[in-house]
This record gives C-alpha cells, sequence and structure tokens, in this order.
C-alpha cells in the first residue's frame, strides 16, 4: 500500500510516498520545495499573499504526484507557520478549496511525537536519545522514555533570520529546554530537519543530495563551530553556490547552524546524530499501522 504524508512549513512544503514492506519504510518519492510561507510572519503576524500563493501552488503539484502514484492514503500536516498565523483560517480555507486536500493544523507537542517516530524507527542507539526537531520557525524536542519530554519551542532558523536573533537571545529562547541538561547527560543528541541534513551535506561537499549518505551521520561540536565560521563568513552570493547548501537555504543557514552550536553547547554534547527520518516518516508509520506511538 503506497502511502503519502506532507508537510507544510515555515520554509518549505515537503513530500513523502513510500510503503511498508515487511516492517521496513521503503521510500518510493521524497521532494522538498521552499514556498517560505512564513516569511514576514514574525513581523506581521500573517501569511503574506504571495506566500500562500506559491505554497498552494506547491500542494497543486504534490497532489498531481500522489495521483500518479495512486496512493491509498495521505496526510497533509501544517506546523508553525500556519499555526501562529492570525489568518489561518484564510489560509486553509483558501488551500483546501484549490487542491482538494485535507489538511491539519497540529500542534507542537504531535509535530515533536512524530518526528521522534520518525527516528527511533530509522537508527539503533545504545541509550534512548534525545530528539530535536529543528525547524525553521520552531523547534521540537521529545524523549519519549520513563518520564517523558515534550517541548516545542519558538525558535528557528527564519524567524532567528528575520529577527536576526543574537546566540544569547536564542539560548534565552531555549532556557527551558538546556535547564533539562544534567537529565539527558548519557541520552544521545539527535537531530533532524534542514539545517543539521546541510551540514552534513556541506562537511561531505554534496553536489547532490543523497539521503543515505546523511542519515545517522554524526558531527561533532568542533564541525559544526567550524561549519559556521566559515558560513557567516562568506557573502550570500556565494553561499548560494556552494555544494550541499540549497541555494533557498543561503539566507537562513547561519542562523540555523547557530542554534545547533547553542543547543549542543547547553546540553553539554560534543556531537549530535543526524537523522534524515523525521516527522514524514512518523506520518508513514502510524498510517500503516505500524506504530507503537509515543
Amino acid at each position: 500500500m503506497r502511502i503519502a504524508a506532507a508537510d507544510i512549513g515555515t520554509n518549505s512544503c515537503r513530500l513523502l510516498i513510500a510503503e511498508v514492506i515487511e516492517g521496513r519504510l521503503v521510500s518510493i518519492l521524497k521532494k522538498i520545495t521552499s514556498t517560505r510561507l512564513g516569511e514576514g510572519l514574525l513581523e506581521s503576524g500573517w501569511l503574506h499573499p504571495k506566500a500562500i500563493k506559491r505554497t498552494v501552488d506547491c500542494l497543486l503539484n504534490f497532489r498531481d504526484i500522489m495521483h500518479g502514484y495512486q496512493v491509498s492514503a495521505y496526510r497533509v500536516v501544517a506546523t508553525s507557520a500556519v499555526r501562529e498565523a492570525v489568518n489561518r483560517e484564510d489560509f486553509l480555507a483558501v488551500a483546501e478549496e484549490e487542491t482538494g486536500l485535507s489538511i491539519e493544523v497540529i500542534g507542537g507537542e504531535e509535530e515533536a511525537s512524530l518526528a521522534w517516530e520518525g527516528v527511533v524507527r530509522s537508527l539503533n542507539f545504545p541509550e534512548l536519545p534525545l530528539v530535536a526537531d529543528l525547524g525553521a520557525g520552531s523547534t521540537e524536542f521529545i524523549y519519549a522514555g520513563q518520564s517523558p519530554v515534550i517541548k516545542s519551542v519558538k525558535v528557528g532558523a527564519v524567524k532567528a533570520t528575520e529577527g536576526d536573533w543574537s546566540r544569547e537571545q536564542i539560548r534565552a529562547a531555549l532556557e527551558e529546554v538546556l535547564a533539562l541538561a544534567p537529565r539527558f547527560r548519557k541520552n544521545p543528541l539527535v537531530l533532524t530537519g534542514g539545517t543539521p541534513t546541510t551540514l552534513v551535506a556541506i562537511k561531505k561537499g554534496l553536489a547532490e543530495y543523497d539521503p543515505d549518505l546523511v542519515h545517522g551521520q554524526k558531527l561533532t561540536y568542533q564541525e559544526v563551530e567550524d561549519l559556521y565560521q566559515m558560513l557567516e563568513g562568506m557573502p550570500l552570493n556565494l553561499r548560494r553556490r556552494l555544494p550541499g547548501l540549497q541555494p533557498e537555504r543561503a539566507d537562513i543557514v547561519v542562523k540555523g547552524v547557530l542554534i545547533v552550536l547553542v543547543i549542543m553547547d547547553g546540553l553539554g554534547k560534543d556531537e549530535i546524530i543526524v537523522s534524515e527520518s523525521d516527522l514524514l516518516e512518523g506520518i508513514i508509520w502510524r498510517l500503516a499501522g505500524a506504530s507503537p506511538g509515543v
């Protein structure tokens, strides 16, 4: 049975079509399109008409792809940008009417739970991990072991870029989560999202993105710091030509990497594990009815 999952994010829309075969998730197609739906949201609180049009056009394309692949079930979710927008209902009405798709706005806790699902089903760990799903508009933290923790923080790469947030401002926004550092001293820290996967792609110099070369890779604090210094000192036009970095992400990557550094430093972690598998895979598992849940 072919299943589709789509995520309407602050910076991009993503689509995954997959099957679950004998307890394994088999990816058939994965597509990402930069729509920057959350552009200007921090200042105005509204989703802008041009950003809405870009996103609806993308969803029309996703709908056609799903029809072409004859998916049996699908779920489309909207996260941080739509969650926070004053005109979220207007966006949903337009998007659903024009595409015929059913769109769900999910809360931060469900977003975190789905990301956890995608991570723990795709990687093996000696200890249950603390997972941080770093997005463009928010970052979700989840630990689903004994005394679970699920937190959604309004810190993301687009938001930090538009607000020109400093390291200190990012740390202050993450203060509640970073205070948990002693509890998670022995747990691996796994990061998902466009920023951490991009860091691996830049490190490896991937001219063409290959998820198999990114998933499960480790980055040390020093490697992330070195990449941050390189990217911060590089003019935007050169960043856009850097192997491993999507041109559409070039303007937000510096603040995204700064968020990674603050998380690592605040939680006392010398390294992170990067997961290509995240919320989209979590949706597939749950639609397939093969999930233990969180």
